[in-house]
């Protein structure tokens, strides 16, 4: 017969043995040790009383959130960057952060509600969202005018559409002494069309270790952006 014996009576060993499996893998669920504790100590416990034993010692649930994978090689180059920015104690007074973003034109929220006697109601949602695309530049003397696009950038197009339309301007009205031009390493800003273009217009491009879009705090903007959008449009 299975030990039938209380929780209470295994419960700072069981309570140990959650939070140690919680620690070893965050993404453990309850069932998960309901199984675990069978297989350990032939205890059947509920997942109800899993699920206050690990809130108890203060395990949330929460969505993942999930971080960019950086390169060993590309890390060592990250913190000599910034090593050296740090060294030099750089304020960035002649530079100008650009990048650009997408944002969708279309709301769909992830929770719904309905009356318990009633089924939910579908949604449409489009295979293809719309969305459009906005290029901007931020700096510590001022902002750029944000150019709004829709289809693919590709290298003509951030030549003509972007650069000589939106930076050129930019910098000749705000930086018309010296600037340093940050962006990411995105082929398109990469390609020698790109760099032939930078030499001949003046434009001092400043590179970035790759791998590191999260230095650029224009990258801040477009969530505020983003996030503004979506609570207060439909």
């Amino acid at each position: 017969m299975p030990n039938q014996r209380p929780f209470k009576k295994h419960s700072d060993k069981i309570v140990e043995f959650i939070d140690r499996k919680m620690e070893e893998n965050d993404e453990t669920t309850s069932t998960d040790l309901v199984k675990m504790i069978w297989e350990h100590f032939q205890l059947k416990i509920s997942e109800s009383t899993v699920c206050r034993t690990r809130h108890r010692l203060g395990w949330l649930s929460t969505g993942t959130k999930y971080c960019q994978l950086v390169r060993e090689a590309n890390r060592v180059k990250r913190l000599q960057f910034c090593q050296d920015l740090t060294a030099t104690k750089e304020e960035f007074n002649d530079v100008i952060f650009t990048d650009e973003s997408s944002i969708a034109l279309e709301r769909h929220s992830k929770i719904t509600f309905h009356r318990w006697w009633e089924p939910p109601c579908l949604k449409g949602r489009p295979k293809h969202p719309v969305k459009v695309h906005v290029w901007a530049g931020i700096s510590r003397r001022g902002v750029s005018k944000m150019a709004i696009f829709s289809g693919i950038m590709d290298a003509p197009f951030f030549i003509e559409g972007i650069l000589r339309p939106h930076l050129l301007p930019f910098i000749k009205n705000v930086f018309p002494n010296s600037h340093r031009f940050m962006q990411d390493n995105d082929p398109k800003h990469t390609s020698n069309l790109a760099k032939t273009f930078y030499e001949t217009a003046g434009i001092k491009w400043w590179p970035t270790p790759p791998e590191s879009p999260d230095l650029n705090p224009i990258e801040l903007v477009w969530h505020e952006l983003k996030h503004y959008l979506r609570k207060t449009c439909n």
